[in-house]
């Protein structure tokens, strides 16, 4: 009898500690009479197995951690992107947009903007939640690329697109390439825009909003 209780702490020791999914085969096991050592131990071998997986993608991601910011700290402009280029190709999912991100960054340091505006892109697919980043990151682009009027179409597309909590960065953007852009219609609208969103440009706003309609 004895020997039963304590077979039966040992068995909820293990149920308690092992994970849900694995509690309908334990169950079958207790249900069939055949909880036996090896049993037990196959169950704590599978248990084990998890968290020995977990252990190992996290020692992945803390190495691959270490390695990008060797990358960022080490090198800069060309050399850093080559070095995130190749460093993409096998870092951990979940390090991707960090990575495509730094990258895109490091080719436009270093004016290679069609290189740039590549990431960038496949940032917006990847990463649909940092598409309004993405089409920022491209606008620029080609506003560095001396394309200010390509730079209005992406911008006014993207403000069409995406949330509004982005409407300032994209109309502070699109002002200054409307007026580069000589498209002054566009660049006070911008500019009002704002007017409502940083009030405390507001003063600033309302002299460049003069400043342009006095070229109409």
């Amino acid at each position: 009898m004895e020997e039963q209780n304590n077979t039966q702490d040992i068995l909820n020791q293990v149920h308690e500690s092992t994970p849900d999914t694995l509690h309908p085969i334990l169950d079958y096991i207790i249900k069939n009479g055949k909880m036996i050592a090896a049993g037990v131990a196959a169950i704590i071998l599978i248990a084990g197995g998890i968290s020995g997986f977990k252990y190992m993608n996290q020692q992945k991601l803390i190495k691959a951690q270490s390695e990008m910011g060797t990358i960022l700290i080490k090198y800069s402009g060309a050399k850093q992107a080559d070095a995130l280029a190749a460093f993409e190709k096998d870092a951990p999912a979940s390090m991707k947009p960090a990575v495509q991100l730094a990258l895109a960054k490091a080719w436009m340091d270093a004016g290679h903007y069609a290189d740039a505006k590549t990431v960038w892109a496949a940032i917006a697919k990847t990463s649909p939640k940092l598409s309004a980043v993405s089409g920022l990151g491209q606008a620029k682009c080609l506003m560095l690329e001396d394309k200010a009027g390509e730079a209005v179409t992406v911008l006014q597309k993207l403000k069409e697109s995406v949330d509004a909590v982005y409407a300032a960065s994209i109309n502070r953007l699109l002002g200054e390439a409307a007026e580069k852009a000589g498209n002054i219609q566009v660049a006070i609208q911008a500019y009002q825009g704002l007017m409502t969103s940083s009030p405390q440009e507001a003063s600033f706003f309302e002299f460049k909003i003069k400043e342009l309609k006095a070229k109409l």
